[in-house]
C-alpha cells in the first residue's frame, strides 16, 4: 500500500499523532514491514506484526499476530488499510485489547477518510484525528477501557 516514497510522510504524521496523546512505549506496526522499520529508525520501540516471512528475517522480534501479546500492554497499534478491510471490527477489537487505557490506534490508508473515521468511531475510539501524509490518510484515536 505504501511504497518507499510515501513512508516518510506517514511516519511524520504518525509521530505527530503519538505525540498529541503522549503515547510513549512499545508499539506494534501491523502488516507493513517498511513502516515498522521506518518507525524503528525514528527511535520508537516497535513490534512488527503480520509481515511476510522474508521481511521478518530482517526485522527482529516479528510476530504473526497479536494473540501472544497481553491485554493493555502496548502504547499504540499502527496498521494499514483498515478502511478497506472487511474484517475490520474483529481486527480493531484485537488491537484495542492490547493497547493500554489512553493509548492509541493509528490507521494508515489511501483515501477513504470518511470510512476510516466511521470505523474509528464504531471501534469506540475517542479524540479522533486525521492527518494527510501525501496520498495517505492517517487516522488516530485514543483507546479507553471503561
Amino acid at each position: 500500500m505504501l511504497d518507499g516514497l510515501f513512508v516518510t510522510p506517514a511516519v511524520i504524521a504518525i509521530a505527530e499523532a503519538l505525540a498529541s496523546t503522549k503515547a510513549e512505549g512499545k508499539l506494534a506496526v501491523v502488516g507493513h514491514a517498511k513502516l515498522a522499520q521506518a518507525m524503528r529508525d525514528a527511535n520508537h520501540e516497535v513490534l512488527p506484526v503480520g509481515i511476510s516471512q522474508r521481511a521478518a528475517k530482517r526485522l527482529t522480534n516479528a510476530l504473526a499476530d497479536l494473540s501472544s501479546i497481553g491485554d493493555r500492554t502496548l502504547a499504540a497499534v499502527i496498521g494499514v488499510q483498515v478502511a478497506t478491510d472487511d474484517g475490520w471490527e474483529i481486527m480493531l477489537q484485537e488491537w484495542s485489547r492490547v493497547v493500554r487505557d489512553g493509548g492509541m490506534l493509528v490507521f494508515v490508508d489511501r483515501s477513504r477518510a470518511p470510512e476510516a473515521s466511521r470505523r474509528a468511531l464504531c471501534a469506540g475510539l475517542s479524540e479522533i484525528e486525521q492527518r494527510h501524509a501525501g496520498r495517505a490518510i492517517v487516522t488516530s484515536g485514543v483507546v479507553s477501557h471503561l
